[in-house]
């Protein structure tokens, strides 16, 4: 009998037998398909990926100071949203909103109409008021809006920020600052303290107003109608301490001491001044600013204001008499030797140099020989500097019931102490004299 053929399955299942067995014997374990293990890729996916954002990472420090060298060269670019993240991420400090120092004088900074926002910065860089153009930009940007930066004359402090500063080419408000200005100054003097505060007016500017002060300014004062052609607003310009928005306009200054000057020059005052006599005719507002600049130059101690005023009015009420006021010699020394001075330079001046000779050989120049009023008669042109209202209420209501025609600097037990020995006659007051030299020799 013939054997029956071994199927193909029945073979496949005597192998797959004999491959247990020896496995059994051998102590394998039997095998399994294999299976997708996702977590095997998803390691490998993250591995290549953080390799390749090191690679990045790399390569971008490497190029970053390539990159920030353009950025700066090309400061408008900060207005791209990506060059702003590589920066702040790069270099963050290149955008912080400081100032350029800490200190140092304002700069005059002239903007042309048309100019852009990246000349502009590159102007303010190259003056050191701002420490770098991408600083500036960058502020333009956060302020909200570009290309508005108006056209204009500005005196720039490197003590400001670069948003102040875009605050200030906007013509925007600022920030609030303190100034004072200090009784008995001459224009100069003031126009000086000014140029070393914040504010961003032009310094030329606000003295170009104060010496020549347009019709609409002057009308809009009661107390300025009728001043003289030429007139300055030297005298009317009140000192106090003041606060005052750092963008201020030159005419917004002026505007707001003038208006100080108006109030405090009360109606009281105002008729004290005009019950006045002064050569035989009611005393002007005029002629009492002009008489209160030299009081103010005068004197130190307020109870002392009336005696000395009283004395200058009894001089200019009695015949014969002239002024004779040093400070009006000084004030005309300065003028004739500075006049010619820049601005800018008259901070470096003493607008009050002592005089080197006796009142009546001091020389003044002819458009200033109204100053010399040991030579000249009556009230000097205009006043001399600014004085306080205790000034000017001792003009309006002087101690003349003594009659005194001199006043001498005191020295009492040695010390200057701001008062004054007063006299009736020449002798008296050449006895006073003597006695301020005992007192206190001359160096």
């Amino acid at each position: 009998m013939t054997p029956r053929p071994t199927r193909r399955h029945e073979q496949d299942e005597l192998r797959d037998a004999r491959i247990r067995a020896l496995r059994q014997q051998r102590g394998t374990p039997p095998s399994r398909g294999r299976r997708f293990q996702p977590l095997i890729l998803l390691v490998w996916f993250g591995a290549v990926v953080v390799v390749a954002a090191g690679a990045i990472f790399v390569g971008l420090l490497t190029l970053s100071p390539q990159l920030l060298t353009w950025v700066e060269a090309h400061p408008g670019s900060v207005d791209n949203g990506l060059v702003r993240d590589f920066v702040l991420w790069y270099k963050p400090d290149e955008l912080a909103d400081v100032p350029a120092a800490p200190s140092g004088p304002r700069v005059t900074i002239i903007v042309e109409k048309g100019s852009t926002d990246s000349v502009i910065g590159h102007l303010l860089f190259l003056r050191g008021v701002v420490r770098s153009e991408l600083a500036f930009q960058y502020a333009v940007q956060q302020a909200g809006r570009s290309g508005d930066l108006q056209a204009g004359v500005y005196d720039l402090s490197p003590t400001l920020t670069p948003s102040e500063i875009v605050a200030a080419l906007r013509q925007q408000p600022g920030v609030e600052i303190t100034i004072t200005l200090r009784e008995g100054w001459r224009l100069e003097q003031m126009a000086a303290y000014l140029a070393t505060t914040k504010l961003t007016m032009n310094v030329d500017e606000f003295v170009a107003l104060a010496k020549a002060p347009p019709p609409d300014l002057l009308a809009k004062y009661d107390f300025l109608k009728g001043l003289p052609a030429n007139r300055t607003l030297e005298g009317y310009l009140y000192p106090d301490t003041y606060r005052v928005d750092a963008n201020a306009t030159a005419r917004q200054v002026i505007e707001k001491l003038l208006n100080t000057f108006g109030i405090r020059l009360t109606p009281a005052i105002r008729a004290k001044i005009a019950a006045r006599k002064l050569n035989g005719r009611p005393m002007t507002i005029d002629q009492a600013v002009r008489l209160a600049s030299i009081v103010e130059r005068e004197a130190v101690l307020n109870k002392e204001r009336p005696l000395i005023a009283g004395v200058y009015l009894n001089r200019l009420n009695t015949p014969g008499w002239r002024l004779q006021a040093d400070p009006t010699l000084q004030y005309g020394l300065a003028t004739a030797l500075h006049g010619g001075i820049p601005v800018n330079e008259w901070g470096t001046i003493n607008w009050w140099p002592p005089l080197q000779t006796t009142g009546s050989q001091v020389k003044l120049p002819a458009e200033l020989a109204g100053f010399q009023t040991y030579l000249h008669d009556g009230l000097q042109p205009g006043p001399i500097a600014a004085p306080r209202i205790a000034s000017i209420e001792a003009v309006a209501s002087p101690d003349t019931s003594k009659g005194y025609f001199f006043f001498v600097a005191g020295c009492p037990g040695g010390v200057r102490d701001g008062s004054h020995y007063f006299a009736v006659t020449l002798a008296q007051h050449n006895a006073n004299i003597a006695k301020a030299n005992a007192e206190c020799p001359p160096a």
